[in-house]
Order: structure tokens, then sequence, then C-alpha cells
């Protein structure tokens, strides 16, 4: 079978070290986690974060639970800023030992985000890390399966992989046949959801923040995991921000693992 991760806003109780926890307790040994988050309109964190002065005692936590992170977040090309100001956010996943850091792309400016996008590749290869190019309905810059595959095409780094969440996939019009005319090997990462239906939307930000447990709504997930290569990272992204889901945050988040573990049984 294959291994799973668990994403943070899947499971938000206890923070980082919480997530940790719960998912060694559900025999997951992978998570992906916050190393940089967007804050909100009062400058407070939107998820929560791992922290520099926090690197030494998560380290520990890691390694007594053996748990590997392989994905953290969130590193996006914007039009406001410079992705070299995320160098100790990268730093520390570095330290915490993460396979690969995830963007999404904002800025409108072809040259710009190009320009920007190879810059935080050159980045996270200093220090041996990935970069998952994750497409939404809400990054500007790369809205699409197709977007994301000309930008990773016409960037050419190395370290680059296109990563695939379920929900952004199929509400921006993407689709499995999509999938099977791609190259396998630049798909490296996939994040798991479900929804009720196939409806394209330019605003789909609460259900984002609401998703449905795997096998519950009418996404082809099983077909969709079936195209992936071995060395795709799967992860289980399932927020219930809203507590739609009717139980705890450890409940829900239960739910979610055993649901995604007999989809891919």
């Amino acid at each position: 079978m294959r291994k799973l991760a668990l994403h943070q806003i899947t499971m938000m109780e206890g923070g980082p070290e919480g997530l940790v926890r719960f998912a060694a307790e559900a025999g997951l040994d992978e998570v992906c986690l916050f190393t940089a988050t967007p804050v909100d309109k009062q400058g407070q964190d939107m998820f929560p974060v791992v922290t520099p002065s926090a690197s030494a005692s998560f380290k520990r936590l890691l390694h007594d639970h053996d748990m590997r992170i392989i994905n953290a977040e969130y590193f996006p090309v914007m039009a406001t800023q410079d992705v070299a100001a995320f160098a100790p956010a990268i730093t520390l996943a570095a330290e915490l030992a993460a396979k690969r850091i995830v963007t999404h792309i904002h800025e409108t400016d072809c040259n710009r985000a190009e320009d920007q996008l190879s810059k935080l590749c050159a980045m996270a290869r200093e220090n041996g890390l990935e970069v998952g190019l994750e497409f939404t309905g809400f990054s500007a810059g790369c809205n699409s399966l197709d977007k994301a595959a000309t930008l990773h095409g016409r960037v050419n780094q190395p370290n680059l992989g296109i990563a695939i969440d379920a929900l952004h996939l199929f509400r921006t019009g993407g689709t499995l046949e999509q999938l099977e005319t791609m190259d396998p090997a630049i798909i490296t990462y996939v994040q798991l959801c479900d929804g009720p239906d196939f409806h394209l939307s330019g605003d789909y930000l609460d259900e984002a923040m609401n998703r449905m447990i795997p096998g519950e709504g009418v996404f082809p997930l099983k077909n969709l995991a079936a195209l992936l290569g071995p060395h795709v990272d799967i992860d289980i992204e399932v927020p219930d921000f809203a507590g739609c889901g009717g139980s705890d945050a450890k409940s829900w988040a239960h739910r979610a693992v055993t649901a995604s573990r007999n989809l891919l049984d």
C-alpha cells in the first residue's frame, strides 16, 4: 500500500506538535506542515507554523516519532515581494529535513513569474529541497494544470515538480485525460480530498477550507491514484474549518485517514 502523509490543515489541534503526535498514533510516518504562512488582517499567522526558535525541539519530536516532512508550505510567488524573503523559512524546512517546499504563482507578469520561480528553485536546491508547483483557482499566474505544465517546461529546473490538489484540479477544469497525456515524472505530489460535483469556479475559497472526506464525494480519486507513478507523494488534505463534519478535530482526521487508506487499498 502507498504511504500517506497528513496535512496540518486536516488536523489543526495542537499545532505542528499535535500533528506529529497524531500522525504517529494513526500509524503514519509523513506529515505536511508550515514553516511560512500567510497572515490575516490582524497580522496573525493563518495556520500553525514551526518557528526557527522551535527547530531543535521539533527535530527531536520528529526523530522520536520516526516522522518525516514531505513538504513545507507556503512560499508563493507574488508581485509584492521577492522570494529572497523566504530564505529563513526555507532554511528551517531544510533543517527539519523536509523533502520539498510548495509554491503558488500569484504574479501575472510572465517574465517575472518565471524569474522568481527559478530563483525559488535555486534557493531550494541549495538547501537540498524540491519545489512543488501547485496550481489553484486563486493563483492568477498559474491557475490550471495546462499552465502549470507550460510553466514547468519554461522554467526547466531539475528540482521542480507539479503538485496536484484534487479540489483545484477539478474546480479549474482539469481532467484525468489531461494527466494521461503528461509525462508522469513531472507530477511529484498529490493532495487527496473529495467534492460534491465537478462545477468550475474561480471563487471556491469556502469549499477549499471545508472539504469532503475522500470517497464521500464524486471525485474519481481511485482513477487519479492509478495514474500516479511510485515516486509521487500523497497527502491527505481535508480541512473542516466550519466544523460541518460534526466531530472534533481528531475524530475528523481519523475519518480522513481511514477513508484515504480504504481508497488506496
